[in-house]
């Protein structure tokens, strides 16, 4: 009689796994963790979920005791070196990633997305990409949140660079679709230079006989430095205004095709008659 074969038992594969990955770690080598795959019962979709759940598992037991960012991101590239050798799922190493950049403090996140910036390449192969874009885009997306515009102004410019590294120019996350654009952001200020106090000190000074030198600017032809700003808060805004414009200018050309000369009249010339 042929022996029976061993069923997948799921309390003892994570042990083993659990075992194997601390091995693994000690060693920092991914062998451990390939001979108990091979080792163990079952198919391959049961051990990669239950590798996936030990290396959450060693992962949250690191972040627990308050292990440095140094063994945390250990852990991770252990979990990229199993996506590699085909014993994890390809989604392991950026649930990992969100495990941690959502427990620890912003001071050790920015250690964590140092090593996601540095993993670029990595992270756009073919093997990774479709798999973690996604949990990337939300991971950036949370941190942003997490993140002051004002006290953590380069951190924040690192991830958007980042983002425009990682995504081609086609992503449909990074387009505008819809073409929505923020209304809100409007900057009062006063048209009238009599209405204003900067516009009363402009005249005082233009009353006290201030030359203004060859080359320089008058107050007259100086260019209203907060009106484009209208332009650019809607593209839509600025095509049909650059529309009108072109039609303005098609209209004044088509005006000036007659030559400005004095006096100039058209003049009627009646068909000469043939002689008989």
């Amino acid at each position: 009689m042929s022996p029976t074969p061993q069923l997948f038992s799921l309390p003892e594969a994570r042990t083993r796994f659990t075992k194997s990955t601390r091995e693994a770690l000690n060693n920092k080598n991914i062998k451990p963790l390939l001979n108990t795959f091979s080792q163990l019962p079952g198919s391959e979709n049961e051990k990669k979920c239950t590798l996936d759940q030990a290396f959450r598992g060693v992962l949250e037991e690191e972040i627990i005791n308050h292990s440095s960012c140094e063994n945390v991101l250990a852990i991770i590239s252990l979990a990229i070196g199993g996506v590699t050798e085909g014993i994890c799922t390809a989604s392991t190493p950026f649930v990992l990633l969100g495990d941690v950049l959502d427990c620890l403090p912003l001071d050790q996140c920015d250690t964590i997305f140092t090593f996601v910036e540095k993993n670029v390449a990595t992270w756009k192969s073919n093997t990774f990409y479709s798999a973690g874009k996604n949990y990337l885009l939300r991971m950036c997306n949370d941190l942003l949140r997490r993140l002051s515009k004002s006290q953590n102004t380069v951190f924040c410019g690192r991830i958007q660079l980042f983002l425009a590294r990682l995504f081609p120019l086609s992503e449909k996350s990074g387009l505008n679709l819809q073409s929505q654009f923020n209304l809100e952001n409007v900057t009062v200020f006063n048209t009238n230079e009599q209405e204003s106090t900067l516009g009363q000190k402009h005249t005082e000074d233009r009353e006290e006989g201030m030359d203004v030198e060859e080359g320089e600017m008058g107050d007259d032809e100086a260019p209203t430095t907060w009106c484009p700003r209208r332009l650019k808060l809607s593209s839509s805004a600025a095509i049909e205004r650059i529309s009108r414009r072109s039609k303005r200018r098609s209209s004044i050309c088509t005006g000036r095709c007659i030559p400005d000369i004095p006096n100039f009249k058209f003049k009627h010339i009646s068909p000469k008659k043939h002689s008989k």
